[in-house]
């Protein structure tokens, strides 16, 4: 999955990153451009490579790449069940834009 950072939550040993994904297709009955964004929660242990330098220097905004498996989770909150779908991060690669300041 290739998208941009949007939160960047710390949690225990890992970070849960969210990372919009943007589909891009052209409409076969009107020629338009269409395009839809999908926010998916990325879970980066930190036994995976790099973990530590991406701790310290991921900041939102940037591209990345991820690869790893989806996962699906459950936990309760306010007496209710939520269910979730998570990408496991095996590698997450930061991809130079140009684009960030400072």
């Amino acid at each position: 999955m290739q998208g941009y950072v949007g939160k960047i939550t710390p949690v225990g040993r890992a970070l849960k990153i969210s990372i919009a994904a943007t589909e891009r297709w052209t409409d076969r009955e009107t020629g338009e451009v269409r395009e839809k964004t999908r926010w998916n929660t990325v879970t980066l242990w930190d036994n995976a490579g790099g973990f530590d330098w991406i701790k310290a220097n991921l900041a939102t905004g940037d591209l990345v790449h991820c690869r790893g498996d989806v996962e699906q989770a459950s936990y309760a909150k306010d007496g209710q069940t939520v269910y979730t779908v998570d990408l496991r991060a095996e590698t997450l690669s930061v991809i130079p834009t140009g684009r960030r300041d400072g």
